[in-house]
């Protein structure tokens, strides 16, 4: 293809080895155009990117300013990923789906649909697991399309946006890798920066005005850039309405909306069989996931809840909740709205532990100076089960929702959700 021109006789360093790294290194052995490939995983203060005419970034690679004044003038344009490569190759055929909460649903649903709908067919890539490049070959020999999920990291670094781009909310998350919200906004608006007239945006209410021509404005975005031409802007408010969908929530009938939207107008795709596949979709592990029921009580793994407001949505999306384990590593995010909501909220039991527990516990016990029935502190996860069983009363729900990362405390979400799974079943 074209773009492997681009790299034709060029010595390309692969920063990071990772999942992502690996599957890059791959590609370029199976389309041997450079004239070298080599791979570091040194520190952002220790590696050295004179020598290479690109450098695929590994999205975990943190570029901080301190770190970012160390390089030579141009250096850091050689800065590439594959996420760029594939969107540059293949832009008229790849929607792209971020947001701080849901883009994991709304990708793997809107996929799912497509699969089932659209006859080209489609592939699943990005944050979800699968690196883009490893599908690049069946993407070059169909027409079918890349639903695409594309974290904040994926997006710092590319000067390239989807054909269709899905922007579903932002909240504040990350800060311990972008150190602000301003920051951590302007990697995810990415997604759509490179948009033209001829492109599409998806726009959720949620997402702070992203500076598209005079219908967005924002102060981060000069006059020139406001003037340019963006895409066509197509606002989502409304709620997927259909109680045959598996997914608990009002969230996930408001991603099921971006979908139906998507499914129908861009693509034409019949209604009535959208409305077949999304009602199919089982749903992914860990978000608002049914683990059992024991001794009358139905527990559910949300353990991909890293922020307040998605143990906000738990407990208000799960039928009669009535426990709530909540904490994690404490990224130093604002917990204002869960402070609030726990107060009013008295017929819900909220268990808290770890770090971020004991702050916002803490916080509650400052801001209304009482420590409250409905809520008590525990040490861990296992400790947190077992109070669960004591307190939660039959015919109703416990939720694993903590509003933080696992991060010193399990590997990765999925091993916080499986733990908590093992524990509840030995109960």
């Amino acid at each position: 293809m074209d773009i492997l021109e681009h790299f034709r006789d060029k010595n390309i360093l692969i920063w990071g080895y990772g999942r992502e790294g690996k599957s890059t290194e791959d590609f370029f052995k199976k389309h041997p155009v450079a004239a070298s490939v080599s791979v570091s995983e040194k520190k952002p203060e220790e590696i050295d990117l004179s020598g290479f005419d690109y450098v695929f970034k590994s999205p975990g690679i943190r570029l901080s300013h301190p770190i970012l004044e160390q390089f030579e003038e141009g250096e850091l344009s050689k800065i590439t990923s594959q996420t760029a490569l594939f969107i540059e190759a293949f832009r008229e055929r790849v929607v792209g789906i971020t947001g701080t909460k849901g883009k994991s649903t709304t990708t793997s649903l809107l996929y799912h649909v497509l699969k089932t709908c659209y006859k080209p067919g489609a592939f699943l890539v990005g944050n979800i697991g699968v690196p883009c490049l490893d599908y690049f070959d069946e993407m070059a020999e169909s027409d079918a399309i890349a639903v695409f999920e594309l974290s904040c990291h994926q997006l710092a670094y590319t000067t390239v946006s989807p054909h269709i781009s899905i922007f579903l909310n932002l909240y504040e998350d990350h800060l311990d890798f972008y150190g602000d919200r301003a920051t951590y906004f302007r990697a995810k608006r990415h997604i759509t920066d490179f948009q033209t007239e001829s492109d599409y945006l998806y726009v959720g209410t949620d997402v702070p005005k992203l500076g598209h021509a005079d219908e967005l404005e924002d102060d981060t975005v000069s006059e020139s850039d406001k003037k340019k031409p963006g895409p066509q802007i197509i606002k989502v408010e409304d709620r997927y309405e259909d109680d045959a969908m598996n997914l608990l929530g009002e969230h996930n009938k408001y991603n099921a909306s971006f979908v139906a939207h998507v499914a129908t107008e861009r693509f034409g795709l019949d209604k009535n069989a959208v409305k077949k596949a999304i009602e199919e979709f089982p749903g992914l592990p860990h978000r608002l996931q049914f683990v059992d029921t024991i001794n009358g009580v139905r527990y559910y793994d949300d353990s991909i809840s890293t922020i307040p407001e998605a143990t906000i949505q738990a407990v208000e999306s799960v039928p009669g909740c009535a426990t709530v384990l909540v904490g994690g590593m404490d990224r130093e995010i604002d917990y204002t709205p869960l402070v609030r909501f726990v107060p009013e909220h008295p017929e819900v039991m909220f268990i808290f532990m770890y770090a971020s527990g004991k702050r916002v516990y803490d916080e509650i016990i400052r801001a209304i100076r009482q420590k409250l029935d409905n809520m008590v502190y525990v040490q861990n996860l296992t400790a947190a089960v077992e109070k669960a069983k004591q307190v939660t009363p039959k015919d109703k729900a416990c939720v694993l929702s903590p509003a933080a990362a696992s991060y010193g405390y399990f590997k990765n979400f999925e091993e916080r959700g499986d733990r908590f799974a093992e524990l509840v079943k030995s109960l």
